[in-house]
């Protein structure tokens, strides 16, 4: 693999991880995790690296659907609405939902799974600490 390849395989990923990151702080922060017992901060830990995976995994899989086209309808029925409450639109020159979701079919993203890995990693580590927490239990 050449330098600009991993260089932007390791930008994805800091761009997936970074936010991850700050929740998982924002979590522990707001749970109390400095005046916490060790029990309840295997657990602290647990939710605050599952909520940020979740949510990675959940937007992956809405760009993946989206990806599919599960949301051509939607975003065609939004343009054409927009295009008739704007005074003086053309309306007549309306794209056809065919001819849209043609267009679009060429616009699909290539390389989302980054987004599936990451969050996949935070559950990997809230797993790991669900594992202590229990042998605590």
């Amino acid at each position: 693999m050449n330098k600009k390849k991993l260089l932007a395989t390791l930008i994805k990923y800091a761009c997936c991880i970074i936010p991850g990151a700050l929740i998982s702080w924002l979590v522990l922060d707001q749970h109390g995790y400095a005046y916490a017992t060790e029990i309840d901060r295997y657990r602290i830990l647990c939710d605050a690296f599952t909520i940020p995976g979740v949510i990675l995994i959940m937007v992956g899989a809405l760009v993946w659907i989206s990806n599919l086209g599960g949301f051509d309808g939607i975003s065609y029925a939004l343009k054409v609405a927009i295009k008739r409450l704007i005074p003086f639109g053309s309306v007549e020159k309306t794209e056809k939902y065919y001819d849209y979701v043609e267009r679009r079919k060429g616009k699909r993203l290539k390389g989302y799974h980054f987004i599936f890995f990451t969050g996949i990693g935070f559950l990997a580590v809230a797993l790991f600490f669900m594992y202590k927490f229990y042998q605590l239990y």
